[in-house]
């Protein structure tokens, strides 16, 4: 990856409005150095299904707040036989690091684990 970073997709921001509601933009992005985090750490994972990030990020089944990282979410969708979790540091007013919503890491979660993630962290979407 050359750039900076890339964009990815754009997240509904009323979805978020209990981790923030003062998002100013529904951009998300994977900046290069992240991108190099994900390949190092969840290679498989970036390789079977960064091309349906997109999908997830914008169709997400869950979303749930992040509770050890202030402005952070967990975007996740069911897809195949497996989940795919995205976290998202959300851009927030007055954040001078974070000026677009992005991506800090990405990898599959089985339904045992999503189970326990649900049960830990506040949920502030489902689908159903």
């Amino acid at each position: 990856m050359e750039e900076e970073y890339i964009n990815i997709g754009k997240i509904d921001k009323n979805k978020f409005n209990e981790i923030s509601n003062s998002i100013p933009t529904e951009e998300v992005v994977l900046t290069a150095e992240r991108y190099n985090h994900i390949l190092e750490r969840h290679k498989e994972d970036f390789e079977l299904y960064f091309s349906m990030a997109k999908e997830v990020i914008e169709e997400p089944d869950y979303i749930l707040k992040d509770n050890k990282n202030e402005n952070t979410a967990m975007v996740i969708k069911h897809i195949e036989e497996t989940n795919i979790n995205i976290i998202i540091r959300l851009a927030v007013e007055n954040d001078d690091v974070h000026c677009k919503n992005s991506i800090m890491t990405f990898y599959r979660v089985r339904d045992k684990n999503l189970k326990k993630l649900i049960e830990k962290n506040k949920s502030v979407y489902n689908k159903e």
